[in-house]
């Protein structure tokens, strides 16, 4: 691997440092790990409330008096399960009236067929009797379709809400909200994205959920709308945002419709050189780093320096070219995810950097390399 030279600011620091009289003690133990590749997901974080994608209002279709409730708040319902039922006696007996008077018409009407096939009636009889049959037929589906509104049962398939507003002998209207069925097992929720951010979300872009309960529940969902306009959302104007929409399975089934959750947009997953955390120091809004060098790797730029003093080469040339001393580096990072910064610049893959003792380094500090690890970050998501 090519040797990379120290620039001279740098080396200067270093210079500065090494002029002062050496210390007889120990150097200081660190550990240090080399500059690699790491997995990043930039993201965009909003709060949001969550809704159910099938929610509806169990209201009855006709008016009448409660004398069954079939179901019980929290129960699980399928599409067409009757959950109460309302006085029908008028309308029972409708519907058996209706019935015998079709049975007795269908009767007439297949004997006057056969006696028309025999010649024994006319034509005009037997078409009339048949009529009568089919009108006989009509007023049972209509009398059973009004019985059936006395019914009042599920439109989907669902979770029964509170129940408690309805009780036996209660006198309900037609289009009155009795309760709500929800189906949580898909959820989705809007989110206002700043505008700023917004150009950067996609179709099918993964969004993990995560409730602000404790233990927090967590999902993955998809985007599946963006909205096309600026501060529109879907219950108030939200000036310099953009509507984005983002479908859930409710896997666990504990996510719950209302329920306020933190959602991280996934923008991009990309690989590249990454700076552990713990090598990350701050000084006046500028991060550096603690680069480790060999005594060896400069000695070339020493010699050759018109910068440094006869007295402070001799120094610097004495000692061993073993010596591992540290250099305080400044870099460019990106924001941090889980324990790694993205690397912008300022160093380059394979470099050493400390991440042990970093507060009590300073620039051209002889150090004793206790450890080393690897920068992968691999295991990042």
């Amino acid at each position: 691997m090519r040797r990379q030279l120290v620039p001279l600011p740098l080396l200067l620091l270093v210079l500065s440092a090494c002029g002062s009289k050496p210390e007889a003690r120990e150097p200081l133990s660190v550990q240090v790990t080399r500059i690699g590749e790491a997995g990043f997901s930039p993201s965009i974080e909003v709060v949001s409330r969550l809704s159910s994608t099938t929610d509806v209002a169990l209201r009855p279709e006709t008016d009448g008096r409660v004398v069954k409730i079939l179901v019980s708040q929290g129960d699980r319902v399928r599409a067409g399960q009757p959950i109460l039922v309302l006085d029908n006696v008028q309308e029972t007996a409708s519907l058996s009236a209706s019935q015998a008077e079709a049975r007795k018409d269908r009767l007439n009407a297949e004997r006057y067929i056969f006696l028309n096939d025999q010649g024994a009636v006319s034509t005009k009889d037997r078409d009339a009797y048949v009529t009568r049959a089919l009108q006989s037929r009509d007023q049972v589906n209509a009398n059973a379709a009004t019985l059936g509104y006395k019914y009042v049962t599920a439109p989907i398939d669902g979770e029964i809400g509170d129940l408690d507003s309805v009780k036996l002998g209660d006198y309900v209207r037609k289009g009155q909200a009795i309760t709500g069925i929800v189906d949580n097992a898909n959820l989705w929720t809007l989110m206002d994205v700043p505008a700023t951010q917004s150009a950067q979300v996609r179709l099918g872009q993964t969004v993990q959920l995560v409730s602000q309960g404790s233990p927090p529940v967590t999902g993955t969902g998809r985007v599946v709308f963006i909205s096309p306009y600026y501060g529109v959302s879907g219950s108030e104007s939200s000036p310099n945002t953009v509507l984005v929409k983002a479908s859930f399975p409710n896997l666990t089934g504990l996510l719950k419709p209302g329920q306020y959750v933190r959602n991280r947009i996934v923008t991009a997953n990309t690989r590249q050189l990454s700076v552990p955390v713990q090598a990350v120091m701050m000084q006046a809004q500028q991060p550096f780093v603690y680069r480790v060098f060999r005594i060896a790797e400069v000695i070339d730029k020493i010699r050759a320096s018109t910068q440094i003093s006869a007295e402070m080469k001799q120094k610097l040339l004495a000692l061993p070219p073993a010596t591992t001393i540290v250099v305080q580096t400044p870099v460019r990072l990106g924001r941090l995810q889980a324990d790694r910064y993205p690397l912008i610049s300022g160093l380059q893959a394979g470099d050493q950097v400390v991440v042990s003792n970093t507060a009590l380094l300073r620039t051209g500090l002889p150090v004793k390399v206790a450890a080393s690890g690897s920068a992968d970050g691999s295991g990042l998501n």
